[in-house]
């Protein structure tokens, strides 16, 4: 049987983390297909070695950048949006999918997975499409946030009339969107499509303190889940327009990544998933629920029953046994 899995930020400039990537072992996963949704790294040269042998680990190997990706400090590139098409040529030399592709799962059950590309929207771009959320009671010093983020650093953007990142990469997904799929959907991007997935619900920080218990940590959630209190990442998560193209898509499944906090719920009718490797020190806090049980990519694909919740409901139930 083949499986899908899925991970996202999985930073492989950070020596922990190639330890886990290369713990991946093709006699696990060489039937399989794995979707990566982006935050390898900014280097170039280290993304095509960890893309490369995951397509040694894994049958086929779907991909879209995150914005560490596009992090322009080499020279090389002129602008994040050159090093963004420089990695689609990259990933088309490896086989690495950037593109619509049918997963055949079990015979005469096959899933089209769908990437889509993304941003985030700022709420000075455009006030009706930022995931921006107002904290209610701390007050935020914009200059500082922004000073704070490092792709106000090393991304570097030519001049979009009319436009800004989060635009430009949606209407490249518009092919992709307005085509008919007559089999399941799984899509995925980077970047978060909604601002009700930015904060954990109670069953995710429930997942959160079964995390810490399984690791011998104290059995109680750390302050803010390790985000500074001050900072409001909702700045900087994602585009309403994303979901928009979800909905348009059909998708049973949208996986995402670039929180580091791992989630998993229903919203009419769409399944929406994150499971990030993230940083060693949140994975040393159990702040990555999940991970202690998969070691490395989550299945997505086929779900075993107790994890198919009714609509509405936190997707959190037992995992799916790993056969």
């Amino acid at each position: 049987m083949s499986r899908i899995y899925a991970i996202a930020d999985i930073h492989t400039d950070h020596k922990d983390n190639v330890k886990h990537v290369k713990s991946w072992k093709r006699e696990r996963y060489g039937n399989d297909t794995l979707i990566l949704a982006g935050d390898v790294t900014d280097s170039i040269s280290l993304l095509e070695e960890t893309l490369y042998e995951l397509t040694q680990t894994f049958q086929q190997v779907f991909f879209v950048p995150g914005n560490h990706e596009l992090w322009v400090k080499s020279g090389k590139e002129k602008n994040s949006f050159q090093k963004f098409h420089e990695i689609r040529r990259l990933c088309d030399r490896l086989g690495v999918k950037t593109r619509p592709g049918r997963v055949a799962v079990l015979e005469g059950q096959d899933v089209m997975v769908v990437p889509l590309f993304s941003w985030y929207t700022t709420p000075e771009e455009d006030s009706m499409d930022t995931l921006y959320v107002r904290h209610p009671s701390v007050s935020e010093d914009v200059a500082t946030m922004n000073l704070m983020w490092m792709d106000n650093h090393n991304c570097v953007w030519p001049t979009l009339y009319d436009s800004y990142p989060a635009q430009y990469f949606c209407e490249l997904n518009e092919d992709a969107v307005a085509s008919s799929y007559d089999i399941p959907v799984i899509s995925f991007s980077h970047f978060m499509p909604r601002s009700d997935l930015i904060l954990p619900s109670e069953k995710e920080n429930a997942a959160v303190i079964m995390e810490r218990t399984s690791m011998g940590l104290e059995p109680s959630l750390p302050q803010n889940q390790g985000a500074p209190r001050f900072f409001n990442f909702s700045r900087f998560a994602g585009c309403k327009q994303l979901d928009v193209q979800i909905r348009q898509l059909g998708s049973v499944i949208h996986f995402h990544g670039h929180q580091h906090r791992n989630r998993d719920r229903v919203i009419d009718g769409v399944r929406y998933i994150s499971h990030s490797l993230g940083y060693k020190r949140e994975r040393d806090e159990g702040l990555l629920w999940g991970m202690s049980h998969w070691g490395g990519p989550r299945q997505i694909w086929p779900l075993a029953k107790s994890d198919k919740p009714s609509n509405g409901d936190t997707a959190i139930n037992k995992e799916p046994e790993i056969s």
